[in-house]
């Protein structure tokens, strides 16, 4: 190699073997997860005609670019790379319209496999892919004209500089899950909610001071859900089969937000068996003082010192695990 295809070559690498993998896992996921298209369509307010070809022709195109970018060189590696810049700009100006109409929900961009829920994170997150992906296609130019060739090719002919690369690669990959994961909502110190704290307002018209109530010697089990969304049903009915265990010691509510931008009303609950008692979280007052983001659902315990306990239960597991884990200490 020339000096400037041995300097192109590792930066090219690099690039590649992040974004091929993840293009094509994304394509591939929402494939297998097709059933899911109208919800998906649905949480980036776009609309929901011939959702699951609308979904299918935008995972092919992820899968075909991701391949054209570890096998392809010259003008395909070089189109590829522009066709990313793209389809990740398009993707975040969608994400923003849907921010801006309210959605929170999962956007489906790696089918069933990872909740991304929309938010104004996603935003951002997309927004530096995008960056990235611009880096990408200046590399792709530089590197054919300098003749590099494929990113499979250099892991043939330059083995150990490659698998260094693919390491640095992975672990930068690796470090920003795990950043996501650290800064996750309820990961920092407890919000201050004895002097900030919406009330709710039940069913039957009553106003609730969630941290009165704890303080009063009543722990308080919120779970924040949102319409639409089958992972907050089911996380729902985990409070409702154990209504009873727990009502001889806490409150236990369902929380919807309502107001501008949101749905007015809660969704209707069945009557049969024990049913956990719902709440309306006026403009999502309450889920912003918390500081819980737009992932749904969510379970806060509210203890009887008035502090919510952190972490708070994100998703369906961690949810019917704070669950047990209530029900049991009083076993």
């Amino acid at each position: 190699m020339t000096p400037s295809t041995s300097a192109l070559a590792p930066v090219i690498l690099a690039l590649v073997c992040i974004a091929a993998p993840a293009l094509a896992t994304s394509g591939i996921a929402k494939l297998v997860a097709l059933d899911d298209a109208p919800r998906t369509l649905s949480a980036l307010r776009l609309p929901q005609r011939a959702a699951r070809a609308s979904v299918a022709a935008v995972s092919v195109v992820e899968i075909v670019l991701g391949v054209a970018l570890a096998i392809g060189d010259g003008f395909v590696r070089v189109a590829a790379a522009g066709a990313v810049v793209v389809l990740l700009a398009a993707f975040t100006v969608v994400v923003t319209r849907a921010v801006e109409r309210g959605s929170a929900e999962d956007c489906g961009c790696f089918g069933r496999w990872a909740d991304t829920p929309v938010s104004a994170a996603l935003v951002r997150r997309n927004g530096v892919f995008t960056l990235g992906a611009l880096v990408m296609a200046g590399a792709a130019s530089a590197a054919s004209a300098a003749g590099v060739p494929s990113a499979v090719t250099l892991l043939v002919v330059a083995p150990v500089a490659s698998a260094l690369t693919l390491g640095a690669s992975v672990a930068l990959v690796v470090a920003g899950f795990v950043a996501a994961r650290a800064g996750r909502r309820g990961g920092l110190p407890s919000p201050d909610i004895l002097n900030h704290r919406p009330p709710l307002l039940r069913a039957d018209g009553l106003v609730i001071d969630v941290v009165t109530e704890a303080v009063r010697g009543r722990a308080q089990l919120l779970l924040f859900t949102q319409p639409l969304c089958g992972k907050c049903e089911r996380a729902a009915a985990v409070l409702d089969r154990h209504h009873d265990a727990l009502a001889g010691f806490m409150d236990a509510r369902i929380v919807y937000a309502v107001g501008p931008g949101l749905d007015w009303n809660a969704p209707a609950r069945q009557a049969d068996g024990p049913r956990t008692g719902a709440a309306l979280d006026l403009g999502g007052a309450l889920a912003q003082a918390l500081d819980l983001g737009s992932q749904r659902p969510v379970a806060v315990l509210i203890a009887t010192s008035g502090h919510p306990v952190l972490p708070y239960a994100v998703g369906e597991e961690e949810i019917e695990g704070l669950v047990d884990a209530l029900v049991g200490s009083r076993a």
